[in-house]
Parts: structure tokens; sequence; C-alpha cells
């Protein structure tokens, strides 16, 4: 039986930007728990990967030069080939669900 994890708790193990948590896995996927400050890389998944804020605002940057502001209780699919980054000017703490074959690459 897995044990319950508390968030809070985890994010203070968060010490520097784009490090993250693993919180579980489900099948292949899995939820994690990251700091966004600063920009993130252009990249592109061959899966889809969502994004839930926590605290803060995110902006995740598509290659064709839109941009989507996302806040605390929002959240956003970038789809499978959509190159993307994710940037906060102001820090923002985001819970990601990813397939764990992308999260293996992205380590």
């Amino acid at each position: 039986m897995e044990q319950k994890q508390r968030i809070d708790d985890l994010a203070q193990r968060l010490d520097k930007p784009f490090r993250h948590v693993i919180l579980g896995r489900v099948d292949d996927y899995c939820a994690f728990l990251v700091r966004i400050e600063g920009a993130y890389l252009f990249h592109e998944h061959t899966k889809d990967e969502m994004y839930l804020v926590r605290e803060g605002e995110i902006v995740i940057d598509y290659g064709d030069g839109t941009s989507v502001k996302v806040g605390p209780g929002e959240s956003l699919v970038a789809r499978a080939g959509e190159k993307h980054r994710s940037r906060s000017e102001e820090g923002a703490l985001v819970l990601i669900f990813k397939a764990m074959d992308e999260l293996v690459k992205a380590a």
C-alpha cells in the first residue's frame, strides 16, 4: 500500500528551479511537482503533457509565437508535437503530468 504525501512538504524539497519531485505513477504516466522560475528551453514531446498551477502564474510559449497565461487552479495541456516552453517571472509551483518515457528523456 502506498503512503499518502503532502504536496506542501514535497514543495519544500524543491530548492532550485526546474528540479522535480515525483508524486506518483499511474500506469505509464507520472505526476510530479516542479518549481518554475525563469524560462525553460523550447522543446516538444511525443505524448501530451498537462500543467496544473498550484501557486503563482506561468506562461506557456509556443513555437508559433503565441503564449498562454496559466494561474492558480488552472491547467493547460501541451499536445504531442507542439513546440513549447514554460516560464514564470515571479516563480510558480506546478503539478505536471507526463508519460514516464518523456520524463526519462528530460532527466
